[in-house]
C-alpha cells in the first residue's frame, strides 16, 4: 500500500485546519470576545467563560453554536472554576488551547491604608494572578500534547504605574507563571507564552482613564493624550490586533514560540 505525503505547505494548512478545542476566559467583552470572534470564524470549538452570562450567550449566538457555548466562570470562587473547567470539558472534550484573558483592574496606590484598599489589592492579585493560574492548571491536567496557554497581561508587566500597584504586580506575576509553565510543559510540548498589550480600547481602559482625568480635574482627553503622547504610534491598541496575535500563535508560526511575553503595545514598549 503506498504512502501518500502531503507536500509541507499542505501537511501544515491541515493540521491548522484540524478542529480544536479553545477555552477563552473573560469572553463577553473586550479583548477576549475579538479573541472569540476572530478564532470563531476559524476550525475551532470554543467555551467561552465569563461573569456575565447574558452577554456571553450574545457571543456565542453570533459565534454558532455548533462552534461555541457558554460557561459561567467567577474566578472569584474555586468552585466555579473547577465546574467551568467540567463543563468545558463535557462539551468539546480535553481543552487543546487556554486563553487567559479575564482579569480585573482596581486603584491600589500606595497612599491608601484603609481596610477597603488592602481588600482591593487583594482581590486583583487573587483574580489576576492566583485564580488565572488554578484555571489554567486544571485545564493543562489534560491538555494534549502540542497544546497552548496563552495569558493576556500587559505592558505593566514591563514598567510600573502609580495607583495600580496590584495590577502592576499581578502582571509582572503572569510573566513568572509564564516562563516557569513553558519549562514544566516543554516535555508535554505545551507552548506558554503571554501576551502584553498596551492600553487597548475596551472598556476596562477607558474605565481607567475617567478614573484618571476626574483625580487630576483634567479632561478625557488631555489624560488619554497624555498617556498616548510618548508612544511611537499615538493611538489605542485595537482588540483585533491583540486577537490576530493570539490567532498567530495557535497556528503554525507559534510552534517554536515559548517562554516568552509578547508586547502589542504602539511601541510604548521596546525590548
Amino acid at each position: 500500500m503506498e504512502t501518500v505525503r502531503l507536500p509541507q505547505h499542505e501537511l501544515l494548512d491541515a493540521l491548522r485546519d484540524k478542529p480544536r478545542h479553545v477555552l477563552i476566559t473573560g469572553a463577553s467583552r473586550g479583548i477576549g470576545e475579538a479573541i472569540a470572534r476572530r478564532l470563531g470564524a476559524g476550525e475551532f470549538r470554543l467555551s467561552l467563560a465569563a461573569r456575565s452570562y447574558n452577554r456571553l450567550l450574545g457571543v456565542v449566538m453570533d459565534v454558532g453554536q455548533d462552534k461555541a457555548h457558554a460557561v459561567k466562570l467567577d474566578l472569584e470562587d474555586e468552585r466555579s472554576i473547577d465546574d467551568a473547567i467540567v463543563s468545558a470539558e463535557s462539551k468539546f472534550g480535553p481543552i487543546d488551547a487556554v486563553i487567559a484573558n479575564a482579569g480585573i483592574n482596581e486603584p491600589t496606590a500606595a497612599a491608601d491604608l484603609t481596610a477597603a484598599g488592602r481588600a482591593r489589592f487583594r482581590r486583583v492579585m487573587e483574580v489576576n494572578v492566583n485564580a488565572t493560574y488554578f484555571a489554567t492548571q486544571l485545564a493543562a491536567a489534560h491538555m494534549p500534547e502540542g497544546g497552548h496557554i496563552v495569558f493576556i497581561g500587559s505592558v505593566l508587566a514591563r514598567f510600573g504605574a502609580a495607583g495600580s500597584i496590584a495590577y502592576t504586580a499581578s502582571k509582572h506575576a503572569l510573566l513568572g507563571v509564564t516562563r516557569a509553565l513553558a519549562a514544566e510543559l516543554a516535555p508535554r510540548r505545551i507552548k506558554v507564552n503571554c501576551v502584553n498589550p498596551g492600553f487597548v480600547d475596551t472598556k476596562m481602559a477607558q474605565d481607567v482613564l475617567r478614573r484618571l482625568a476626574a483625580e487630576r480635574g483634567v479632561s478625557l482627553q488631555e489624560i488619554t493624550n497624555e498617556m498616548l503622547g510618548g508612544q511611537p504610534f499615538a493611538r489605542m491598541v485595537r482588540p483585533a490586533e491583540v486577537a490576530a496575535y493570539v490567532d498567530f500563535l495557535l497556528g503554525p508560526g507559534g510552534e517554536a514560540i515559548t517562554g516568552q511575553g509578547v508586547d502589542i503595545s504602539c511601541g510604548s514598549v521596546m525590548v
